[in-house]
Formats: C-alpha cells, sequence, structure tokens
C-alpha cells in the first residue's frame, strides 16, 4: 500500500507541473500539452535521480554535519553515522523508483503526443 502512495505523489508532482507549465504558457495549442508533459516528465525523472542519489549515501557527510548541532547525537563519527543510515535505507526499500517510472510515463506520453502533432 505504500507503494501506491508514492506512485500518487509522483503522479501529484507531475500533475502540479503539468498544471504550472499550462498556466504560464496557455493551453490553446497542442504543443503547450507536449511541453508541459515533457516538462513534468523530466522534473520527476530528476527527483528520482536525486533521491537515488541521497539513497546511495552521497549526502551523509552533510547529514551528518548538521547532527553535530543537535543535542541528541547518537553516533560517535562518521562511520557509525553511515552504517547507521545505510542499516536505515536497506529497510526502506527504493523510495526514489516511483518518481523514476512515473516521470518516464509522463515523458513518453509527451513523446507520443509530438508524434501526433507532426503527423
Amino acid at each position: 500500500m505504500r507503494s501506491w502512495k508514492r506512485y500518487g505523489a509522483a503522479a501529484a508532482v507531475n500533475g502540479a507541473v503539468i498544471v504550472l507549465v499550462l498556466c504560464i504558457k496557455g493551453n490553446g495549442q497542442m504543443i503547450y500539452y507536449v511541453d508541459a508533459f515533457g516538462v513534468g516528465g523530466a522534473v520527476s525523472i530528476f527527483l528520482g535521480l536525486l533521491g537515488w542519489v541521497a539513497a546511495a549515501g552521497a549526502f551523509d557527510t552533510i547529514g551528518y554535519g548538521f547532527s553535530i548541532f543537535s543535542s541528541k547525537r547518537r553516533d560517535r563519527d562518521l562511520y557509525e553515522y553511515t552504517v547507521r543510515k545505510q542499516e536505515k535505507r536497506s529497510r526502506e526499500g527504493r523510495p526514489y523508483l516511483p518518481f523514476l517510472i512515473v516521470g518516464a510515463v509522463f515523458l513518453a506520453l509527451s513523446f507520443v503526443m509530438m508524434a501526433f502533432i507532426t503527423v
């Protein structure tokens, strides 16, 4: 069930970006819808890639640096912090995957709409 919520969140982000692009450009021509779906898909894909990089631990050093300011610091050093975060992420699965998949679907829809415009 949690996975469906993530797919819904990814679709909502795409929908919001599509509405925003259509509000900026207008909705008088079909090419504006192609642009909106393409931008929405690209934003979702980039969010998914950012989540993938974060899940790989690229920002652990920055997180540890901010944890120094916390009064409830649990870890002695960066190594312990990284190991604890890695164990936590291994239980979460792949939360970035819905953004990649939904973004790819919206980007593909953009390409399909573009194909029908040029025909």
